[in-house]
């Protein structure tokens, strides 16, 4: 290595010195000590670097999940425990849940708590809604020994508002501002009347509000054709009814029998 190198060296270089003096003009001398250190390796060129998710990432903890990550990806950070929910000899199980006369509801101590101390309700919400969903897909039958006490009301408004209700109304209202606004420039380009004109005039409020209520009545492709199922439901009998009559002749209304 370059430190064993150096080192004899330095050995050699003190015993021809020393070989060359002669007695009579030996002189004292002070004894100095070297040490010699390796510079160290370079890097190899074709060495991979690490990608940001290989070395962690920037974000800790919950934030680093995600918004709407899964149960799988919170347990492999260490935010949320993997849980079995299951269902053992007609009975619903889990971690969290506590069975037993009297019981019957989820254990809240069990649940993760946010920064500011509080229940994380979105996983308690989380979990009752996975709860009701296996429920649904397979069946069990109640149990006076088992009965289930936990009811959603105990899960405060604010948490259901917040969890549901704002990102929906975020949604619905960035919509009616784009509609509105691309709306009012089109008016705009073809009358030439301003944004300020339409919101005076009659006839811009009630644009205005058909375009607020479209869209609060259609949010999604799937809502025209949960109204096409309610247009055909309610002429569902007046079609049958008139089906009953194809091929004969109907009788007057004022037609006495």
């Amino acid at each position: 290595s370059a430190q064993v190198t150096m080192q004899a060296a330095i050995t050699r270089r003190a015993v021809s010195s020393s070989s060359s003096v002669r007695p009579s003009a030996a002189r004292s001398s002070k004894a100095v000590s070297v040490r010699a250190v390796a510079a160290p390796e370079a890097p190899a060129k074709d060495a991979k670097r690490l990608s940001p998710l290989e070395r962690g990432g920037t974000l800790k903890g919950a934030e680093a999940a995600g918004k709407d990550a899964g149960a799988a990806a919170k347990a492999a950070l260490g935010v949320e425990k993997v849980t079995s929910m299951r269902i053992e000899d007609g009975i619903f199980k889990d971690e969290r849940w506590i069975n037993g006369e009297g019981a019957g509801r989820w254990d809240l101590s069990k649940f993760p708590v946010t920064d500011k101390g509080e229940t994380d309700w979105d996983a308690v919400i989380d979990a009752e809604i996975a709860r009701r969903k296996m429920l649904e897909a397979t069946p069990i039958a109640s149990r006076n020994e088992d009965p289930v006490n936990w009811d959603t009301s105990e899960i405060p408004t604010w948490a259901w508002v917040k969890r549901f209700h704002l990102p929906e109304a975020e949604k619905l209202n960035g919509r009616a501002a784009m509609m509105g606004y691309l709306l009012a420039g089109v008016v705009d380009l073809m009358s030439g009347a301003g944004l300020v004109e339409q919101q005076e005039s009659f006839l811009g409020k009630l644009a205005l509000h058909i375009v607020v209520f479209g869209i609060l009545l259609v949010r999604s492709s799937a809502d025209i054709s949960k109204y096409q199922g309610l247009f055909d439901e309610a002429t569902f009998y007046d079609k049958q009814w008139n089906s009953t009559w194809e091929g004969t002749t109907r009788p007057s209304e004022t037609q006495q029998q």
